[in-house]
């Protein structure tokens, strides 16, 4: 065999047994992995995800909460009887533009009259001095019965109890009215913008802002609107006690925008130009840090409101629980105005929340089973 054979033999193998060396080394570590670390100690596998940290910075946070929801126009407010009588009379017709506190209409209630006294007898009169007032010759010793009493009645004035439009009577002139019955109904020319917020956003109003800005795309110019009221206040603001029929044309017949939270709204002014329905945005300014502050993420701590707690890592890599107060947040970031301060390291998830991991195996279960099972 020629040297140039064997030359070409021997560089065949030599890239053969290369290949298989490394067609060994890529089996082996695609099935078993390693077993050692950099240092060279022997790995142990957890199913667990190391926490994660972050650096406390200071940072400037403004608190500015945005809702979207709708213009709704306010409902119908009830003018009510407080007595039973008759309607009398009408100051303002169905129809009439009234403002709050104008005179509505009257009811005349009738009173019972004061009870007659009864009469009183007069003694017989001696043999020979004979009563005879009538003339007839007979004694008439019988007492004269007085006249009825005449009815006496009562007047009261119902002022409106919004300001808006008259709308229908219930009753007719001198017609019957119940106390407490509805009477007519004022349909408001005023509009709400209505909206609802998650019930941990109401966190971030505990200041009370009164009001806010309000932009409706392709309407007017973002305005400010007033009487601003969450929960409660504002479904009761947009409310109506007005009786069936009575609704606005056009009236949606739920307290603004639909959805899950606290309801919202604001009061929009008078000179606006608006209308029912139509979509909005809410953005409320509800506070700004004093410069720049000691800030970290809302999921490190656990309490929002004034005081918390957030785990701070030592040198020694143990997270320890450290009390802190709190200030403004804006739902992603919160200021910290003691307890901590710039350069510290804390748990970017409090430790047993879903976000931390704690708890959980690599394939994303419980290690003690399926979320929920007994």
């Amino acid at each position: 065999m020629s040297k140039t054979a064997v030359r070409r033999v021997l560089f065949k193998s030599f890239w053969a047994v290369i290949g298989l060396v490394i067609a060994v080394s890529l089996f082996k570590l695609a099935f078993t992995g390693s077993t050692q670390d950099a240092d060279g100690a022997p790995l142990t596998p957890t199913g667990k995800v190391p926490p994660e940290e972050v650096v406390v910075e200071k940072g400037t946070i403004s608190n500015s909460l945005t809702v979207d929801g709708t213009i709704v126009i306010d409902k119908p407010v009830s003018a009510t009887s407080s007595v039973t009588g008759v309607l009398a009379h009408r100051f303002a017709e169905t129809g009439a533009k009234v403002r709050k506190g104008d005179k509505l209409f009257q009811v005349r209630a009738e009173e019972e009259p004061a009870q007659a006294a009864d009469p009183i007898e007069e003694p017989a009169e001696e043999s020979g001095n004979v009563d005879d007032a009538t003339g007839d010759g007979d004694r008439d010793d019988a007492p004269v019965e007085p006249s009825p009493p005449k009815p006496v009645y009562h007047w009261y004035t119902v002022v409106a109890p919004a300001t808006g439009i008259v709308g229908s009577y219930a009753a007719d002139l001198m017609g019957e009215v119940t106390e407490d019955g509805v009477v007519v109904s004022i349909r408001p020319t005023t509009f709400h913008a209505v909206g609802a917020i998650s019930p941990l956003d109401r966190y971030r109003l505990t200041g009370n802002p009164d009001r806010a800005m309000v932009t409706i795309e392709s309407g007017p110019k973002p305005f400010t609107c007033t009487d601003l009221s969450i929960g409660d206040a504002a479904t009761e603001t947009i409310t109506s006690d007005a009786p069936e029929g009575e609704m606005m044309e056009g009236e949606p017949g739920v307290e603004g925008d639909s959805g899950t939270g606290a309801r919202i709204s604001c009061l929009v002014p008078a000179k606006v130009t608006v209308f029912d329905g139509l979509a909005m945005t809410m953005t409320i300014d509800a506070g700004k840090s004093d410069g720049d502050v000691v800030t970290v993420p809302v999921t490190a701590v656990t309490g929002l409101v004034r005081d918390g707690s957030v785990w701070v890592v030592g040198e020694d890599g143990v997270p320890v629980e450290q009390p802190v107060e709190l200030g403004v947040t804006d739902g992603k970031l919160v200021e910290v105005t003691s307890g901590l301060k710039a350069g510290d390291s804390v748990l970017r998830y409090v430790p047993g929340s879903k976000e931390s991991g704690e708890g959980m195996s690599e394939d994303g279960m419980s290690e003690d089973g399926p979320a929920g099972e007994m």
